[in-house]
């Protein structure tokens, strides 16, 4: 399906590229998956899995520009290097508008990437709890089973009112698969809040406010 120049067989949880490296090959999941981490203010949080037959780390390649996020297998894996010839001769190809659009594209996913993880983080409103819990646009569900990065779902919330629960619609922003620390880093999903209305909006900041 692509030319393949090399492959590689990874161990769970080993590093296929780290973040800030500067090397630009891209690669295929030939068998297994590859879990994509971003370091977040010291914490490694899976923003995607990657599996049979998906390319990764494409994004160096279109940019020139350093690894943006890390790649580790998950359980015995084995990954394809796309030929970089290949690669190379098909970019060269490319008129000039079109190589720039291709990398204006990639540069927009990354920036979004980056929002919704918290480099420049979703948090519109203020935060009136001290815990990373919630907030009246995202919140943390701890989860030994969250949902992939990417992910909708409507969320159920039940505050302490006793007025009927919140029907949430929401996003997974990001999630954490493996802590050190389960008191202080539990597993679990951090969402985003996709639509609240102003009533929703109210009961939620009002009881955040009492806590």
């Amino acid at each position: 399906m692509y030319p393949i120049s090399s492959e590689h067989t990874y161990e769970n949880d080993m590093v296929i590229f780290d973040e800030g490296s500067d090397e630009e090959k891209v690669f295929v999941v030939l068998s297994g998956a590859v879990k994509i981490i971003k370091d977040v203010r010291g914490e490694d949080i899976v923003v995607e899995v990657m599996r049979q037959g998906e390319i990764f780390g494409e994004m160096a390649f279109v940019t020139g520009k350093p690894r943006s996020a890390t790649a580790r297998a998950m359980g015995h894996t084995t990954i394809g290097v796309i030929s970089p010839e290949t690669l190379d001769n098909e970019f060269e190809n490319l008129s000039p508008i079109m190589k720039k659009i291709m990398q204006s594209l990639v540069e927009r996913l990354k920036k979004a990437t980056d929002n919704s993880l918290g480099v420049s983080f979703i948090r519109k409103e203020p935060r009136y709890l001290k815990t990373r819990d919630a907030s009246c646009g995202v919140m943390f569900i701890s989860t030994e089973m969250p949902l992939a990065y990417g992910e909708t779902f409507q969320l159920s919330l039940t505050l302490p009112d006793g007025e009927k629960p919140l029907k949430i619609p929401c996003k997974v922003a990001w999630v954490r698969t493996q802590t050190d620390d389960p008191e202080k880093f539990p597993l679990g999903m951090g969402v985003k809040f996709m639509r609240l209305d102003k009533e929703g909006h109210n009961r939620l900041k009002r009881i955040l406010k009492q806590v």
